[in-house]
């Protein structure tokens, strides 16, 4: 078969609907624009206003987290000595297999490097400039030649642009030196190779083996991007090459690192005005450590949960208003806004429209943030309590213990109740720095009554653990339970069980220390009290919908396209994606001459029981239905060639999908890959 061609390059053909339908749907869209015109403006503006303040706010994250490592690797490639051994210095970023997010990370160098003193002109090379020494050569020269006019790093920069100052065929070493000896004192020559692994070794070898022979004339320094470990750099190298480079390691933060700090620092602070469910955070994290482990995605994502909690919901909007302006927006909405909130699930019918309504709708609200508020505290007072412990039964991480506090009340959990034995295991300066943490973290917080309650009360287990020996025991008085028989001969499993069960009881029952009953008798109270109080689940709290995104299945299926189940849905029924009355089906196995060819191809190609599909047969069975009256000729050599062409260039598009390939036992078969809608 020839060569296949992408169905991207297909061309469909929409007829041209009806000029007086298409202006009274116009008319209609143009009075609906303006009548809803105050509630487009208030979403949009709110969803702009808020993306706009974590952005901000994820870019001085990152920033500081690059920023000890974007600073050392600069300093080394600026500050290192250059001498005549012909020895390039080489900085080695580390940055990880885990981190795919490479293009940023590179470009914030190439920007560093460029606003540094000495100056220093970039030249970033990727694994596609090195098919040969010539092409990586003349990549480097035209991007350090043309430095001063905006190249883009995608795939066309290896192609001559028309606004390029100097010509490819000219970009050559002689050139370079000319056009240095025309740069100002102490500049240099800074050449990024961002993927090394995917590089071709050999012409990498004889790259580096070039530099360094010009490198009396070019002051030249290098950085290359690896994602295994150092070693792989000593070992796909010979020698005679490594001896010509100054390495020096640089480790770059993993982007677990990254994340976790997205999530603690951004989305997991009561300031924050989007608040994501248990569900949904904990699938995107999933997505993350299972796909891509890439941050760029992950906060793409998170700008597209944003969108979609504010996209044409007025409601949302102002909740998170300011309580100066709820009034006033929610006097502008209308009858059928105000029946959506009765219809809440959360609400349950409960919430009736009567001359009070307003004033319960914002209390709700306002019970609502206090409860989030309250809900953030105790969750970083649990991470203090329960972060280190062996095993690490609800985590190590804040996001890990906030999807589980969000689905339902984290005390009731059986992994806290194992957490609450670990704890009363704890010597007695681990229980009072954790008690330490915990009053730091009460103490921060301003204008709450009830943390003010929690802090006299901590303080109060505090001085009570201090004041308690560990050597006096505590004799209790109650009365002393028999002490179970010892030599008693179990008959059955149910008498041995029984038997377990009293020695473990009797053995609880032993006199305990004043440390040991204080420390019990706290984190019991601690619990009861304090936790229990400020971890209730803002999901249980009427009205949560509005402030809290934890629509999963609305954006399950876009975050995480299925590639194959789309093909599907647009081969079977074309009219899904193509909106025309033409190839509108009644049942799925109907078929239309109408079709595009690859569907009908497609749907016929279903049609065989075997996996081995014979091509002619298959021919026919097209011909059948897009010409009918071809089957009526019996001479196989006039069968339409534009029929047979588009046949064949069906196929192709079904092989380069990957549905079909030619058959390795019948040269007039093609076995299939696919069962059914897989």
């Amino acid at each position: 078969m020839d060569s296949t061609f992408s169905v991207s390059k297909g061309c469909f053909v929409f007829k041209k609907p009806n000029k007086e339908k298409n202006n009274k749907r116009k008319s209609k869209s143009k009075k609906q624009l303006t009548t809803n015109q105050p509630e487009t403006e208030l979403w949009h503006t709110t969803y702009i206003d808020i993306w706009n303040n974590v952005k901000s706010k994820i870019d001085d994250l990152n920033g500081s987290i690059y920023s000890k490592f974007i600073s050392d690797t600069v300093d080394f490639m600026t500050t290192s000595n250059i001498t005549t051994n012909q020895s390039i210095p080489t900085a080695c970023l580390l940055t990880g297999v885990n981190l795919p997010d490479h293009e940023s990370l590179f470009g914030l160098l190439a920007t560093n490097l460029e606003q540094s003193q000495p100056p220093v002109i970039v030249a970033t090379l990727f694994s596609e400039h090195f098919s040969s020494v010539k092409n990586a050569v003349i990549s480097m020269v035209s991007q350090l030649l043309n430095s001063n006019d905006d190249e883009s790093d995608s795939d066309e920069e290896m192609d001559e642009s028309l606004n390029s100052v100097v010509k490819r065929s000219e970009c050559t070493i002689s050139t370079l030196i000319e056009w240095y000896s025309q740069q100002p004192n102490g500049t240099r020559i800074a050449v990024l190779v961002k993927d090394y692994e995917m590089c071709q070794q050999t012409v990498l070898q004889n790259f580096i083996l070039l530099l360094s022979y010009y490198i009396k004339e070019i002051p030249i320094v290098m950085a290359i991007g690896i994602a295994t470990s150092i070693s792989n750099l000593h070992n796909s190298l010979p020698h005679h090459v490594v001896t010509k480079l100054k390495v020096k390691m640089f480790v770059s933060e993993a982007s677990m690192v990254f994340l976790n700090n997205i999530i603690d620092q951004v989305f997991l602070k009561p300031d924050c005005s989007f608040y994501l469910g248990g569900r949904i955070l904990e699938y995107m994290t999933e997505v993350f450590l299972y796909y891509n482990f890439s941050i760029k995605q992950f906060i793409e994502s998170l700008k597209f949960c944003l969108f979609e909690h504010f996209y044409c919901k007025p409601l949302n909007c102002i909740c998170i208003a300011h309580e100066s302006a709820q009034e006033a927006l929610f006097d502008s909405l209308d009858k059928n806004a105000l029946e959506e909130i009765t219809k809440l699930r959360s609400v349950d019918y409960k919430l009736k429209i009567d001359s009070n309504f307003k004033e319960t709708f914002l209390q709700l609200i306002r019970d609502l943030k206090a409860c989030i508020n309250d809900f953030h505290i105790g969750l970083r007072v649990l991470h203090i309590l329960v972060a280190d412990l062996p095993h690490s039964p609800l985590g190590t991480q804040l996001r890990e213990m906030y999807c589980t506090a969000m689905k339902k009340h984290i005390i009731d959990n059986t992994s806290y109740k194992t957490c609450l034995q670990l704890l009363k295991f704890l010597s007695k300066d681990d229980i009072l720095a954790k008690f330490d943490k915990i009053i730091h973290v009460f103490k921060n917080v301003k204008n709450n009554q009830r943390t003010a309650i929690a802090l006299k009360l901590v303080q109060s287990y505090v001085k009570r653990l201090k004041e308690s020996h560990l050597n006096n025991l505590v004799i209790e008085n109650h009365k002393p339970k028999d002490k179970p028989k010892e030599n008693f001969q179990a008959t059955s499993r149910s008498q041995f069980k029984k038997i377990l069960m009293d020695n473990i009881k009797h053995e609880d029952s032993r006199p305990m220390t004043e440390f040991e009953k204080a420390r019990s008798e706290s984190l019991d109270h601690f619990t009861d009290i304090i936790l229990r109080q400020f971890l209730v689940p803002p999901t249980t709290m009427p009205l949560n919908e509005l402030l809290i995104f934890d629509d999963l299945p609305s954006i399950k299926r876009k975050i995480v396209g299925e590639d194959r189940a789309a093909q599907y849905i647009a081969f079977v029924n074309p009219q899904h994606y193509l909106s025309c009355d033409c190839c509108e089906l009644e049942f799925t196995e109907q078929i239309f001459k109408t079709m595009p060819d690859i569907s009908i191809v497609y749907k016929l190609h279903l049609e065989s029981r075997f996996d081995q599909i014979n091509i002619y047969d298959w021919l026919q069975k097209f011909i059948s239905i897009v010409g009918p009256g071809q089957n009526d000729n019996d001479n196989d050599d006039d069968i339409d060639p534009v029929l047979q062409s588009r046949f064949v260039r069906a196929v192709n598009e079904l092989q380069h999908l990957g549905y079909i390939r030619p058959s390795k036992y019948k040269t007039d078969h093609v076995q299939r890959l696919t069962c059914g809608s897989c």
